[in-house]
């Protein structure tokens, strides 16, 4: 049985839609009403954003789920896909799930979601989540004698925008490459600090994270060395320095 379905109601009040997906056809049915409650809830939790949390009926694969941050999709829940049944009245969106690939009738599109197979819950983001050394909560860059602190503030550490930054680029860093879980083993699997590409002194508070914009997964280091200038070195310039060592 899908994990999901033990504890669905916990899901359900962090603000997640889950939906289940029929075990051979894959179709499943999202109603807008649904997706504004979510929206909704999310909210009230300090979420940005939820998830579509599509699972099957039937499995033998307790995590044979997707995880599909719902901005990743959103262009295709609109008006124009809405499907009206004549039968009773209702109004909803009538999707299909299979291959890894979503379909939302009458858009003619197909999403691939595949890299949101077997994604953490938001109830098992505790590694994720977790606070390296060099992280502490202030909007400042200093220097302890040949020590460089990183320091990032709450817009880096907002635990449903890191979510969905890794889940959309993997928890891999962009500069360098390190995966943590492939290197140290599936203890510290999806483990990364995420970096904000606006300078955060430009942000002001009424702000709101767009993680497919505004983030990007790196590793400890690179993250330092990013903040190891005035202003801030961009993600290219670090990458040509690491680029350039390993020539």
């Amino acid at each position: 049985m899908s994990i999901v379905e033990g504890i669905r109601k916990t899901l359900e009040s962090k603000g997640e839609c889950v939906v289940r997906a029929n075990a051979n056809s894959g179709w499943f049915a999202v109603s807008p009403q649904k997706i504004e409650s979510c929206r909704s809830i999310a909210k009230e939790n300090g979420r940005n954003d939820f998830n579509l949390l599509a699972y099957k009926t039937k499995t033998n694969d307790e995590r044979n789920h997707y995880v599909i941050p719902f901005s990743f999709v959103a262009d295709y829940f609109v008006k124009d896909s809405l499907t009206h049944s004549e039968a009773n009245g209702s109004i909803r969106w009538n999707c299909t799930l299979k291959d890894g690939k979503l379909h939302v009738s009458h858009t003619g599109r197909y999403a691939d979601i595949s890299r949101f197979h077997r994604a953490m819950l938001i109830t098992e983001t505790a590694v994720q989540d977790s606070i390296i050394a060099e992280e502490v909560l202030a909007n400042e860059v200093f220097s302890e004698g040949s020590v460089v602190r990183v320091v990032v503030n709450r817009y880096e550490r907002d635990s449903n925008a890191r979510r969905i930054c890794i889940g959309l680029f993997g928890a891999r860093c962009s500069i360098c490459g390190l995966d943590f879980g492939a290197v140290y083993g599936d203890g510290v699997n999806g483990f990364i600090h995420v970096h904000h590409l606006t300078p955060l002194h430009e942000i002001g508070n009424d702000y709101v994270v767009n993680p497919k914009t505004d983030l990007i997964p790196v590793c400890p280091n690179c993250h330092a060395v990013i903040h190891s200038k005035r202003p801030q070195l961009t993600v290219e310039q670090v990458r040509q320095l690491f680029q350039k060592i390993k020539k």
